[in-house]
């Protein structure tokens, strides 16, 4: 599979940028019309959210993941930094938010808090160029894909991009030695954890569901400001903001985690074509064993 997929990467990398909305409409439209992956579970969440114009919204968001994955290719079919630096220029930094970053970098450690909007792909990558710039690596929390073929190809594309990627077995220890460094840590905030002990009881859209306390228990511990940062796409641009500023601390990882949660919420009723809907939201958490882990067994307050 990454073989075709770096042939297509290749096949695309010949298109110029404009031609990529057209392609992921396409894709979005098979994807989310024809092969129908998910519809109804998105359809069904964003009516919980109260978006207007269900169909139409979800049609944007299928076209906008479509698009996101054209653009992938095609940043990967070429890898020149001649493109790399043509794709950062499409990731637009709204009202300083680099620019805060920078603020809280001086401060200490750094935590951001993140969640599957716009092209978070491309967002993570300009966010390492700027850090690079500054001799600062950008570490980013991610589970593998199930897709053994789509792994490999994500997995070069984001090496070759400078982005270290961390896999969420063992990444509390990786991510504080991270932030001792100097380092920038990336964490996923709008997925159900896999371990019901990581998991802490919060509200999505009026229903009960569960949210991952790692964020914010790593930050706690080392210190660190955490930043919730969403990006919306704006065509082939991405707008990225921080949303919230937050200092966690070990005695308020439960608030922490909520508040993060109510801004993610915040962001996908506002702007529903630039967050993943397909996340299957209020799961259960897969494990409910005690797992190994370096975190503390006391509920957070």
């Amino acid at each position: 599979m990454s073989v075709c997929l770096r042939l297509l990467a290749a096949l695309v990398a010949w298109l110029p940028w404009r031609a990529l909305g057209v392609l992921g409409l396409g894709l979005g439209f098979v994807a989310g019309s024809v092969l129908r992956i998910r519809r109804a579970s998105v359809e069904e969440a964003m009516r919980r959210a109260g978006v207007a114009d269900v169909p139409r919204a979800a049609r944007a968001m299928y076209a906008s993941l479509g698009r996101g994955v054209f653009e992938l290719l095609w940043l990967r079919g070429a890898r020149s930094d001649r493109r790399a630096r043509a794709l950062a220029s499409h990731v637009v930094w709204e009202d300083g938010a680099f620019e805060t970053l920078d603020a809280a970098l001086r401060r200490g450690p750094v935590v951001l808090a993140a969640g599957h909007t716009g092209n978070w792909e491309a967002v993570a990558f300009a966010a390492a160029r700027l850090l690079a710039e500054r001799g600062r690596r950008l570490v980013v929390v991610a589970k593998p894909f199930s897709a053994r073929g789509f792994d490999r190809f994500v997995s070069g594309l984001r090496e070759a991009l400078g982005i270290v990627v961390v896999p969420p077995g063992g990444a509390a220890r990786a991510c504080l030695d991270a932030l001792r460094r100097g380092d920038v840590v990336v964490m996923p905030t709008d997925q159900v954890p896999e371990a019901k002990r990581h998991a802490v009881p919060v509200e999505v859209f009026g229903r009960a569901a569960w949210a991952d306390r790692a964020p914010a228990t790593i930050a706690a511990r080392a210190g660190a400001t955490m930043l919730a940062v969403v990006a919306r796409r704006d065509g082939g641009s991405q707008r990225v903001r921080v949303a919230a500023v937050l200092r966690p601390r070990e005695d308020g990882l439960l608030a922490t985690t909520r508040a993060v949660t109510a801004v993610m919420e915040a962001f996908a009723h506002a702007e529903p074509s630039s967050w993943m809907w397909l996340h299957r939201r209020w799961r259960e958490p897969i494990r409910a064993a005690r797992p190994r882990s370096t975190f503390p067994t006391r509920t957070p307050a």
